[in-house]
């Protein structure tokens, strides 16, 4: 089996779905239940700290070769002297274009979420803001607000639907890494 094409819950089962004609696997709901109760550890793969500087080698290659009017790295956060930084701010040509701003870290916390939404505050040049983790736990996607979109190479998380990515973002993701989309995760607490 190359990949997962589907998941189906019928029957108090799963049915898994695999590239390579069909592959049935059926769990009784109590084993799924089970297994939905497991955590990941937090430490990313090796695997996963390659594609994540992969994002980061990606976007600045693809701005560089669609001319975008400004391609930054390690920009200050704000303008109170926070210690928080950009790794790499993006802003393409055009009349409405909008600049955005990446952090990448290895794994994402709800307290870089909150360090980051506060910096933000002062900041009156960049207008997105994506924190790109290897791994994320599942608190940094709990926000109340849409200031800072969290995106987790692990799971291909993130706080926002594909729809809503920056335009370079996506086409990084999709075109250069092969992902066909990302799972939105809802803020804990929400409806999604």
């Amino acid at each position: 089996m190359q990949s997962l094409d589907k998941l189906e819950m019928a029957d108090g089962g799963v049915r898994l779905v695999a590239n390579f004609g069909e592959l049935a696997l059926v769990f009784p709901q109590g084993v799924w239940e089970a297994l939905g109760r497991l955590s990941l550890p937090l430490d990313p793969n090796p695997e996963e700290l390659r594609e994540l500087a992969a994002v980061r080698q990606g976007l600045a290659e693809h701005a560089r070769a669609n001319g975008f009017a400004s391609i930054l790295e390690d920009v200050p956060c704000g303008n109170d002297g926070s210690p928080e930084r950009f790794d790499l701010v993006l802003r393409p040509s055009g009349p409405f274009a909008l600049t955005t701003g990446y952090v990448f870290e290895p794994v994402v916390t709800r307290e870089h979420v909150d360090r980051l939404e506060a910096c933000l505050f002062g900041e009156a040049y960049v207008e997105g803001v994506y924190l790109v983790g290897a791994v994320a736990e599942e608190g940094a996607f709990a926000g109340e607000g849409e200031a800072v979109k969290v995106l987790s190479v692990r799971g291909r998380s993130c706080s926002s639907s594909r729809f809503e990515l920056a335009p370079e973002l996506w086409r990084v993701l999709s075109e250069g890494m092969g992902w066909k989309n990302v799972e939105p995760v809802a803020p804990l607490g929400s409806e999604r």
